[in-house]
Parts: C-alpha cells; structure tokens; sequence
C-alpha cells in the first residue's frame, strides 16, 4: 500500500494531536450545527408567526419523500462540513487545504472518481440478472429536471462534509496518534458506519446498512490516503448517492428527488443476502477501477 501522498495530511495533524481534541472538535462541529439550525428555526418563527418549536419541527423534520424535504436533508449535513473546517480551525491550527488537500488535485480526482463510478455503474445496470426489483416512475421528467440541479448540490454538499469530517480530518488525525492502516482506516470507517444508524429500521437492515457505511468507509479511506486528498473518495461518494438520490431511489428512504422509485423498500433488500454481496462487491469493483485510473 503505498500512502506517501497522505503525508502531508498527516503531518499537519501532528502538531496538535491529542485525542481529546478530536473529542472536542466532533462535539464543536455538532454544536454549532446545532446553533445554527436554532437561528434558522427562529429567523422562520417570526416570519411565519409561528412557535420556536413548529419551526425548528419543520426544518429538522422534514419528509424526505418530498423534493424540498429531501434538499433539506442533505443541505443541513452539508451544513456539518462548514462547522468542521471552524471547530478544526479553533481546535487544531488547520486550514481547510489540510484538510481537502491540494485543490488542482482535489477536483481532478473528485471528476475522474465520479466520471468512473457513473460508468462502472451503467455497464453493471445493463447487464441481464434475475433480480426481481421492480421500478415505477416517481417523479414527472418535467419536475425531476426542475430539481436536478438543486439535488446534485445538495448531495455535493452532504458527501462533501462526510469526507471533510471522517477522512480529511478524523482519518489524518487519527493517523497523527497511529502509525498503522489499520487504526487509522477502520475506526473512521466504523465512526462513519454509526453516523448511519437508523433505529427507524429492523435491526438487520440497520446491521446491513451500516456495513455497507463501514466497507465504503475504508474504500474511501484507502482512496484518500493513496491521493493526499478527499477529491477521489468524495467523488465516489458524490456519484454513489446521487445515483441512489436522483436515478433510482429506494422505497422508504430518500425518495423525494428520484426520477424513478424501486417498489422493494430498504428491509426487503437487506434480507436478500446474495444481492446484498452483490451490491458489496459492486462497491469494490468501483473503489478498484478507480484506483487503476488514478495510479
């Protein structure tokens, strides 16, 4: 494994790395998103004069089945990667450039890994299985493309602030207290994993969730330690949720923003355990073709 370029990651969470300002920047960041849904809720609270409580119920609580439901969703995590680069700034002495890495490179990769995992994922959709997932139209193509635009930000936002927090800063904090991969890939990957908990779902679909969550997480890790920057994993992210987000959405997750919609919700797929592989090892054979375009 060959992890040069993720040194200077690394050597700028050397300076300031004690564990207990991971501790305190997570609960910064947290904080401060928090804050800032408050200010939100109460700037809607006087305008539409209504209680602090309604408001902040309708921000936070949006139907994710709607369009503008499902935008909120992801702008109030992408809302996370703001409050990141301030706690990490306040905490650690870094700037956002040690965090993102080089920006030419950034967005080069960001492009090819998204550009890879769109195409893996067709020539995959194309190929005859005896899958029986059946798809029904969710959205008019009129209205889909009306929101396309805004779902492809929103999304960039959201998986731009996942690989902010667990890979440019966590995973090179860690790696600053940790000489070994294994550390330094896996407990991001496994913080990454329970961010994605949902006790809304049977506990075998919340299981396999979150392990679908910790393999891209060390996938992604992998990504950004070979690069020196988040460009590759958060395009691979980007590209992954958006397929999930505006193409085919799944029954009873985030379906506001899909063109189309899978009849089978999120618990019927997680117990069918040899598609369950599947979707596994598809995930790999994305993370695989984009490292053999970026080496």
């Amino acid at each position: 494994m060959d992890y040069a370029r993720f040194a200077p990651m690394i050597s700028a969470a050397s300076e300031r790395s004690a564990i207990w300002r991971i501790v305190a920047v997570t609960v910064s960041a947290l904080g401060l998103l928090f804050v800032w849904l408050g200010a939100i809720a109460l700037v809607l609270s006087l305008v539409e004069d209504v209680s602090f409580e309604t408001a902040l119920r309708a921000i936070a609580g949006g139907d994710p089945a709607t369009s503008s439901g499902a935008i909120i969703y992801f702008m109030i995590v992408g809302v996370l990667g703001l409050a990141t680069l301030l706690a990490v700034r306040f905490w650690h002495r870094r700037g956002a450039l040690s965090l993102i890495g080089p920006g030419a490179r950034t967005l080069r990769h960001f492009v090819v890994a998204g550009a890879v995992t769109l195409g893996v994922v067709a020539i995959l959709t194309i190929i005859p299985t005896a899958r029986d997932e059946t798809t029904v139209r969710n959205l008019d193509v009129g209205v889909w493309l009306m929101w396309l635009p805004f779902a492809l930000i929103a999304v960039a936002a959201q998986t731009g602030a996942e690989e902010l927090f667990f890979r440019g800063y966590l995973q090179s904090q860690i790696a600053a207290r940790f000489r070994s991969p294994l550390v330094w890939l896996i407990v991001p990957a496994l913080a990454f994993a329970a961010a994605h908990y949902s006790p809304v779902f049977p506990t075998a679909t919340a299981l396999t969730y979150m392990a679908y969550a910790a393999l891209f997480g060390v996938l992604a890790g992998d990504l950004t330690a070979r690069t020196g920057s988040i460009g590759a994993a958060w395009g691979f992210h980007f590209a992954n949720n958006s397929i999930a987000v505006t193409i085919i959405a799944v029954d009873g997750t985030i379906t506001g923003l899909g063109l189309f919609r899978s009849t089978s919700g999120l618990a019927e797929l997680s117990v069918l355990s040899p598609w369950v592989l599947a979707d596994l090892g598809a995930l790999v054979l994305v993370w695989w073709c984009i490292r053999r375009v970026l080496d």
